[in-house]
């Protein structure tokens, strides 16, 4: 009958639903194993390249759990410096050994630490920003954080300090320190560290002030060697024109006479 049918089709739609309902919640339970278990842990191994999915699981572990933890502060600097002037300029660093030296140098490497590897170092450790700093002012501390053992252990120790043009053997003193934290900020007078661009607008500005000047003194020469020429032509082309003038009216004026006396 329809009746019975009818109830045999809601029958089999709620025997559906509840498959499905099953299904859905077995799938929810398996799913974390499932992301855990694809690779069968291999990811998770030292040196083993992750996908895109590692990563983004990674990242969902990282936001769920604790909070990074705090960045470790620097050791403390010994106060010492091979170099009168430093300066940091893309990347590279410039120095002098002495106040007499004519210009900063490039430096390549001190104690057999590159340039490259005393700024990687400088970033583990301290506040983030504050890298550069840490270089000029705390090389020592930075030099012991990169894990390298070369650092001279007391004041007037010599110190192996390779420049772009050779290698040389420096002693580290106090007094080189302060100088280099008074002003390796401003670049130590270092020629490195003067502004390319401004130096640029400040050529420009020049040269125009030149051209400017330049011009109105040729201006000058000019008109005192040929304007005076110009001046008296135009002036005795005037005296010529008033002069024709005046003859014309007196022509007129005769010829206006003799016309009166002839009707007389």
């Amino acid at each position: 009958s329809e009746r019975g049918q009818r109830h045999r089709l809601v029958g089999l739609s709620q025997g559906r639903m509840r498959f499905g309902l099953s299904a859905l919640a077995l799938c929810a339970l398996l799913a974390p194993s499932w992301a855990q278990t694809t690779d069968g842990g291999r990811s998770d191994l030292p040196g083993m390249k992750k996908d895109i999915f590692d990563q983004m699981k990674d990242a969902k572990k990282g936001h769920g759990g604790a909070r990074e933890a705090k960045r470790a502060d620097c050791p403390k600097s010994d106060g010492l410096s091979p170099f009168v002037s430093f300066c940091i300029v893309n990347k590279e660093i410039y120095v002098k050994f002495n106040e007499s030296d004519p210009t900063c140098r490039k430096l390549k490497s001190v104690g057999g630490a590159n340039t490259s590897a005393l700024f990687a170092a400088a970033r583990t450790c301290g506040a983030v920003g504050e890298w550069k700093r840490r270089v000029g002012e705390e090389l020592s501390a930075v030099y012991f954080v990169g894990g390298w053992e070369d650092w001279p252990k007391s004041e007037g120790e010599p110190i192996e300090v390779e420049l772009e043009d050779g290698n040389y053997s420096v002693p580290i003193t106090v007094e080189n320190y302060e100088k280099i934290k008074e002003c390796w900020a401003r670049g130590c007078n270092c020629e490195q560290a003067a502004n390319p661009k401004m130096k640029v607008v400040m050529l420009t500005l020049l040269l125009i002030c030149l051209t400017g000047i330049g011009w109105d003194a040729f201006k000058v020469a000019w008109e005192k060697f040929f304007g005076k020429k110009k001046d008296k032509e135009k002036k005795e082309k005037k005296e010529k024109k008033e002069k024709k003038e005046k003859k014309e009216k007196k022509s007129k004026k005769g010829d206006d006479d003799g016309e009166k006396t002839g009707d007389e």
